[in-house]
């Protein structure tokens, strides 16, 4: 987020940090209250009222449970699935961070496509990070909708990004999309995987952690500034407690930033009343208004079909 500082800033402190070469908001709020007294030579005071001022700009609005029940925005971007709408109470959280993690094949990229399609006429994004957006899988599910009809282009209002950099990733974020934003109304975006950008052979954790959080706050702000819902689709790694066999990537840094963890894993029986197919599971993770509910589905030519526990 990109903002002019001379507006934000009383004259006196912006005319000594200009000075002194702070000239982003990054550089004032990571350094320390010492680092930026050696720079400037400010009273303590006036650099903590600087830190203040710019981190209450830069953060995301907040709201208590009572003032988003009064808003428009506790209504719920639909998954295009009504058992999984149920178990989330309507759909995905709009002006939040959802996370569907899980083994490969386990249905992830079949439920976002389903939501996208089923949020026309409303616009969807879909940033794929690992493979191309799969046209063909689209074009069969969308004959499957309820209400299908062969004259309606359902592509029209489905803007795809292909990016595979963590760089490239952000500075889409920063720049693009919200340019696209304000020209068309989107209900949805999915981002398909988080980890395959920052999966990467690199050792610093640090520099991971840091583009990670900063991408994961632009995410919020554009929900929360456009009244969207924000979906992350997330791979697993091994794990070794003994308690369940893989882990959602990206560790605690990732973690801290998400609202909604939604978990898809296959299970070792089939339903025998769809060509065998074998059943998958949805069960939420953890939500700050949901209980830890599951639902059981099979993955057919037309999109995801509920399984009778």
């Amino acid at each position: 987020m990109e903002f002019d500082l001379k507006k934000l800033l009383p004259t006196k402190i912006f005319d000594v940090i200009e000075r002194a070469g702070l000239a982003t908001h990054k550089q004032i709020l990571t350094l320390s209250v010492w680092d930026v007294k050696k720079l400037t030579n400010l009273h303590i005071e006036d650099i903590h009222l600087l830190k203040n001022i710019v981190s209450e700009f830069i953060s995301p609005k907040s709201f208590n449970c009572k003032e988003l029940l009064q808003t428009e925005n506790c209504v719920k971007v639909t998954t295009g699935f009504r058992e999984i709408n149920e178990i989330l109470r309507g759909g995905f959280s709009r002006g939040t961070l959802t996370e569907i993690f899980g083994e490969s094949g386990s249905g992830k990229t079949q439920l976002a496509i389903q939501a996208c399609l089923h949020n026309n006429p409303d616009c969807s994004v879909y940033i794929c990070t690992e493979d191309v957006f799969p046209i063909k899988r689209f074009e069969e599910m969308k004959q499957g909708m309820q209400n299908f009809n062969t004259n309606v282009d359902y592509g029209k209002n489905l803007f795809v990004e292909h990016i595979t950099e963590a760089k490239d990733l952000l500075c889409c974020v920063r720049v693009r999309l919200p340019k696209l934003l304000t020209q068309r109304k989107c209900s949805l975006i999915v981002l398909d995987s988080i980890a395959a950008p920052f999966r990467v052979e690199s050792t610093n954790y640090v520099q991971r952690a840091e583009e990670l959080r900063e991408l994961a706050m632009c995410l919020i702000n554009i929900a929360q500034q456009f009244n969207l819902a924000v979906v992350c689709i997330n791979q697993v790694t091994a794990s070794f407690d003994g308690i369940v066999n893989v882990l959602p990537c990206l560790g605690l840094a990732w973690s801290n930033m998400i609202s909604t963890r939604l978990w898809m894993k296959k299970l070792c029986f089939y339903d025998g009343t769809y060509n065998n197919a074998q059943v998958r599971n949805l069960s939420v993770v953890f939500a700050t208004d949901l209980p830890n509910h599951s639902v059981n589905f099979i993955i057919t030519t037309y999109g995801l079909k509920a399984v009778v526990q």
